[in-house]
């Protein structure tokens, strides 16, 4: 039973790889996690170490597609099971080179108490790397004099800015730092300099942000094809911070034509949630001979609240998901004073016609088929990608002004418990407000 445990759960943890990489929501990651989290459960019946064991002797065998699945379930084992810290610090050594990734996640999740102290203290400077970023992963303030005792042996400054924004404890000598790469030509830095301004929150370096934007997206600007994976992921989260703290001048420059990769405009749409955005998206959708692309899906989840089915079928024909898609339209435009229209007096989503009989909308930012002011925040979070997610964890720090480290990579019940525990407060909070 434990060798099946365990080739169930390095499986597990494969698939979660390949589901980070596409457009899955957390639901389906949780169902992926629930299975790592079974063996941990299940070795507690078997003895730290027999299942070390077994672990090792799986590593030992596995194929090449199941590597980082076992290194994975191997530090985590380790991590619950093994008292001797210098063991535990030897096996992290051993993987590390091969598996960054795995090991990363198992410590992530499944950290001894001690582990990250140890990480941060050792003169092996790959470890100490490794505790830099478990530091920040954990958002644990306690671990901050340690990371900044890394940064003074010479710890990578972006790295250690990171894991202290996501403490909560960004130095205030950090924004002429983050200022002067935005302005630099490192475009690897650079991405690592905006996820920093995505999770400290708040508005720091606007005008730095808007004019690395302008660079970013210019027509002589760098392209997927010179940096292919960096702009794109760049771009991405550049846009995830104009769009949380300006949605409307965000939108505006889309709307014009902003050089950008497809799936960051429709977020840029979906976040904003106007119908200066809105309405050609849905124009685009509906002549598109196809069912809806994961991004098409999620900005009908994020702006109306749902997707119906005969849109994301693969056998579906044109005529019924233009009719689903117009009447879920007329269903929240409804809702949200647009009571005359009806799907058929639809004839082009950019009729100047159309855009009149939506008037009651023009000061509205839909969210989940109502005003934006009327959500919890972070009410789609289970139900959408993981790119979409992480605007939404972005825009959650911009609103609130203060740090948010949640990963949209984290452990699904971690970031579940996050959310709904957010969730919570805030109708709490509106429940007094009324009272």
């Amino acid at each position: 039973m434990l060798s099946r445990q365990l080739a169930t759960a390095i499986r597990a943890y494969g698939r979660r790889a390949a589901l980070l990489r596409t457009e899955h929501t957390l639901r389906a990651l949780k169902a992926t996690d629930q299975r790592l989290d079974m063996l941990m459960a299940a070795c507690r019946y078997y003895g730290g170490t027999v299942a070390q064991e077994e672990a090792a002797a799986s590593h030992a065998q596995a194929l090449p597609v199941d590597r980082a699945g076992s290194a994975h379930v191997r530090i985590a084992l380790s991590e619950a099971h093994e008292a001797d810290a210098a063991a535990r610090l030897a096996l992290i050594a051993q993987l590390l080179p091969e598996h960054p990734v795995a090991v990363r996640d198992g410590l992530w999740f499944h950290a001894a108490e001690d582990t990250c102290v140890h990480l941060l203290a050792s003169g092996d400077d790959r470890l100490q790397a490794l505790g830099v970023e478990l530091a920040g992963l954990l958002a644990l303030p306690s671990h901050l004099d340690a990371v900044h005792a890394a940064a003074r042996r010479g710890a990578d400054t972006e790295a250690c800015l990171l894991a202290c924004a996501r403490m909560g404890q960004l130095p205030d000598q950090a924004a002429p730092r983050l200022a002067a790469v935005l302005q630099g030509h490192d475009l690897a830095l650079q991405r690592r300099a905006l996820e920093i301004l995505c999770v400290a929150g708040g508005s720091l370096l606007q005008r730095e942000l808007a004019r690395y934007i302008e660079r970013l997206t210019a027509n002589d600007g760098p392209t997927e094809e010179s940096h292919p994976g960096l702009w794109a992921s760049a771009t991405d989260t550049a846009m995830a911070l104009w769009t949380a703290r300006q949605p409307e001048q965000a939108l505006s420059a889309v709307t014009q034509g902003l050089r950008l990769p497809p799936d960051t405009v429709l977020r840029t749409v979906a976040l904003a949630g106007r119908l200066q955005g809105l309405l050609p998206t849905l124009r685009f959708i509906e002549q598109q001979d196809r069912p809806v692309t994961a991004a098409e899906r999620d900005l009908l989840r994020l702006v109306f609240g749902k997707v119906p089915g005969e849109l994301t079928h693969t056998h579906g024909q044109a005529p019924a998901r233009t009719a689903a898609l117009r009447t879920l339209a007329c269903e929240v435009f409804a809702a949200n004073g647009c009571q005359a229209l009806e799907p058929g007096q639809i004839g082009d989503w950019t009729d100047p016609a159309l855009k009149e009989l939506l008037w009651p909308l023009d000061g509205i930012r839909l969210r989940a088929g109502r005003p934006l002011h009327t959500v919890l925040p972070l009410e789609e979070a289970f139900d959408v990608g993981h790119g979409l997610r992480r605007w939404l964890y972005v825009e959650h720090a911009a609103r609130t002004g203060r740090p948010f480290p949640l990963s949209h990579e984290d452990h699904a019940r971690r970031q579940m418990t996050a959310v709904e525990t957010i969730q919570l407060i805030s109708s709490l909070e509106d429940d007094g407000t009324a009272q």
